[in-house]
């Protein structure tokens, strides 16, 4: 056998002792530090994949609220001419309506468009304006298609008014 000096022992000991800690390194605290360092960025991309499913889930969310009140409007059975006479009454030129037509078109299977001309003779704008409000806010798709003002020729600060209004509906 070889004898060592006691400096080459000690040196085997203190080269023992690196490769043990050599060992210990990168057999169990390397390893650890990059279970870790995975384990943050498997949650941080969780994270960010639970934002993103959370903001789809509020725009689907939004957009089934829209779809739902676009059905409940297109299901609503009020005729625009009833519409329309109720408004004129709220906004007191009822009695200056000259002639209010429907016309009713398919546009695909189930849908159906209903053009409805309307029109005002000697009334003053305020009541008109009026009348074009009560017609948006009454909770039905309708939108305003055709709009003139004619000067009216009884008296002065009255007009003549024509309105084409569009609306839809489910059968």
């Amino acid at each position: 056998m070889i004898k060592l000096t006691p400096r080459e022992k000690r040196l085997i000991q203190i080269m023992g002792v690196f490769f043990a800690i050599l060992v210990l390194f990168y057999g169990i605290i390397n390893p650890i530090i990059n279970l870790k360092q995975s384990i943050d960025e498997k949650y941080e991309t969780n994270i960010q994949r639970l934002n993103e499913m959370d903001s789809v889930y509020k725009q689907f969310r939004d957009i089934k609220e829209k779809r739902d009140k676009m059905d409940q409007l297109l299901r609503d059975t009020r005729s625009v001419s009833t519409l329309v006479e109720d408004n004129a009454r709220k906004a007191n030129i009822i009695d200056n309506k000259a002639y209010n037509r429907d016309n009713e078109s398919n546009i695909q299977n189930k849908f159906k468009k209903i053009t409805t001309d309307v029109k005002f003779e000697g009334v003053n704008i305020k009541g008109v304006m009026d009348f074009l409000y009560y017609m948006e806010n009454s909770n039905k798709l309708i939108k305003v298609s055709y709009f003139r003002i004619n000067e009216a020729l009884k008296e002065r600060n009255n007009y003549d008014v024509t309105i084409k209004f569009e609306s839809y509906k489910i059968d």
